[in-house]
């Protein structure tokens, strides 16, 4: 796989009514990915990205009154200076955090990534790339990323296991995507009865998951499948409910 020419860490941020929602946590994990590669903080104008991100929203037509996406990239300037980026990527169906109607089937795959679990443009090819192998070769719709018998993300988003009443989630010592949606599940869990236990998916133990879900800048989405191991999507609902309290 060919690296994009120019590296950047990102964001994927909820917009609603024309605000970006959880902006500082946003810029905290950008901040803290910023520091590990580049070994610098970039200095981030909480309001002045606020307005850029309005302006892009405006640019693109997005109503005021409904959701969207938008990605932010920080490029690396040199001594110490990052550039600033914001992309208006697509409209949301829901208002807020949502449970997707979709349930797709995915396809895990065994691969390292340069920084792994932070965000950068490397994960964003690496998920064009194993989505498009996963749909090409078994007709599924996500690839999950694993290293060994460890399930580590689907795509660029984390993963949650459940079992019963208990939330699984790799660690990020692991390898584990680390992102502002992940700290929002963990967060969520006790509101929708559950008991989060931080330690590796195994792909060994797959069959013995009720079900498997990704969380990302919309929401929840429950997995139908993965490497045929089916899923059911019960607490996942209740789990995006409490993601938007």
């Amino acid at each position: 796989m060919i690296a994009p020419a120019k590296h950047y860490v990102y964001q994927r941020v909820h917009t609603l009514k024309g605000r970006a929602l959880r902006l500082d946590d946003h810029i905290r994990v950008a901040s803290r990915a910023c520091e590990h590669i580049y070994g610098v903080s970039p200095a981030i104008d909480p309001k002045a990205l606020a307005g850029q991100i309005a302006r892009t929203l405006r640019a693109s037509h997005s109503a005021a009154s409904t959701g969207a996406l938008v990605m932010i990239r920080l490029y690396d300037a040199g001594e110490g200076g990052h550039t600033i980026s914001v992309e208006y990527e697509r409209p949301l169906l829901d208002a807020g955090y949502a449970h997707s109607a979709l349930r797709p089937r995915a396809v895990s795959f065994d691969y390292g990534l340069p920084f792994g679990g932070f965000p950068t443009n490397f994960q964003i090819e690496a998920q064009a790339l194993f989505d498009s192998l996963s749909f090409s070769r078994h007709g599924a719709g996500r690839s999950v990323r694993r290293r060994g018998d460890v399930l580590l993300s689907c795509g660029d988003s984390p993963l949650f296991a459940i079992r019963g009443r208990v939330l699984f989630t790799t660690p990020l010592t692991e390898g584990a995507m680390d992102g502002v949606e992940r700290e929002m599940v963990i967060a969520a869990a006790p509101k929708a009865r559950l008991t989060v236990r931080e330690e590796p998916i195994l792909h060994t133990d797959l069959k013995s998951y009720d079900e498997l879900l990704l969380a990302d800048a919309a929401g929840i989405t429950s997995l139908a499948e993965c490497d045929g191991a089916q899923f059911m999507s019960l607490v996942a609902p209740r789990l995006a409910e409490a993601m938007g309290h």
